[in-house]
């Protein structure tokens, strides 16, 4: 599951300045292109263009890291050093096996498949949306002087006392869970609605109320959540099910993620010590026509205790479609008030 963790944020402070992109756009996701040959893609760099630089900028360095990977130290895709500070572009393509777009001086170091080019994204399947940190740094020495065989992050370790100016953009990837996976359901609707309208729902403990398929969800107590660990409690009544003899009752609502109009997820906790620490969540993207939402739901967490107790998925994807469908209805109807 993608973490909310900004890898930047421990970095000495630096100056923002501004990168753009014909190929990626901030907050979206990676065009195929900019994937791993080995998920269909053409590990293709990105276009980047960049201006406002700090004065004293005297050369720069890109690199791509994706800190959702899970290794423990996330994964470095591409690393570029000593780019002229004359230059403030790089053109699609430049990070290929000879670096044939990159300017005189610059060269790029290995990145974590030890490769000396750009390598693209390939998140694990069923991982979730991983993000991918483009940064253009702004140094103050013409030369960083890391030897070409230095990892990434030598490199950056090297360039934290000499960098004046960040400029970051933040792109996304996935890979679906492999077909007949077991232990997750996505199932996906655009909404005609920007992500915030979307997200406001998803957001409100009532929200949750009005846009439930299943009429188990009787009422929410709680502000709008915010960030992980924030909780609202949901009173619940299943009785109308028949599935499982639970009746009224109440449980309460975990963030396990949140990151503003592009994930939100939850677990619950019910009356019982332990909890089966299954996971509720809905993931939006850009899409023509409005927000391209993905609701999921994954058990794989789930111990043997509750395994035993119930059988899971307690959800099935039916009804997550149509919770999409009354979501769609909830955010135009909120719009509109």
């Amino acid at each position: 599951m993608v973490s909310s963790t900004d890898p930047l944020a421990r970095l000495p402070e630096a100056t923002a300045f501004t990168v753009v992109s014909t190929t990626i756009t901030d907050g979206s996701a990676l065009p195929r292109e900019q994937f791993s040959h080995l998920c269909g893609g053409k590990d293709i760099s990105p276009h980047l263009s960049w201006s406002g630089a700090p004065e004293g900028t005297r050369s720069y360095a890109v690199t791509v890291h994706d800190p959702d990977a899970p290794t423990g130290s996330g994964f470095w895709h591409w690393a570029v050093a000593d780019i002229p500070a004359t230059v403030t572009e790089l053109p699609e393509g430049a990070g290929d096996d000879t670096g044939s777009g990159l300017p005189e001086g610059a060269f790029q170091l290995p990145n974590d498949t030890r490769a000396a080019r750009f390598t693209g994204a390939a998140p694990p399947a069923g991982h979730g949306p991983h993000r991918y940190f483009v940064v253009v740094h702004a140094l103050d020495v013409e030369a960083i002087g890391v030897p070409a065989d230095a990892t990434p992050a030598l490199l950056g370790l090297t360039m934290a006392p000499h960098t004046l100016g960040r400029a970051v953009l933040i792109a996304t990837a996935r890979t679906p869970p492999a077909s007949g996976d077991a232990e997750r359901i996505e199932v996906s609707r655009v909404v005609p609605a920007p992500a915030d309208a979307v997200f406001a729902v998803l957001t409100d403990p009532k929200g949750h109320v009005e846009i439930d398929a299943s009429g188990t969800l009787m009422d929410a107590e709680g502000q709008p959540v915010q960030r992980p660990g924030d909780r609202f409690l949901v009173h619940m009544d299943r009785a109308a099910l028949g599935d499982v003899p639970l009746g009224r009752y109440q449980v309460e609502v975990v963030i396990t993620e949140l990151i503003p109009n592009r994930e939100i997820a939850w677990t619950v906790e019910g009356p019982a010590r332990s909890h089966a620490r299954h996971v509720y969540g809905y993931r939006l993207e850009p899409a023509e026509g409005g927000t391209l939402v993905t609701s999921y739901y994954d058990w794989s967490q789930v111990g043997p205790e509750w395994r035993r107790r119930l059988s899971f998925p307690v959800v099935p994807e039916s009804a997550l479609k149509a919770t999409l469908g009354v979501l769609a209805r909830t955010v135009r109807r909120r719009t509109a008030a």
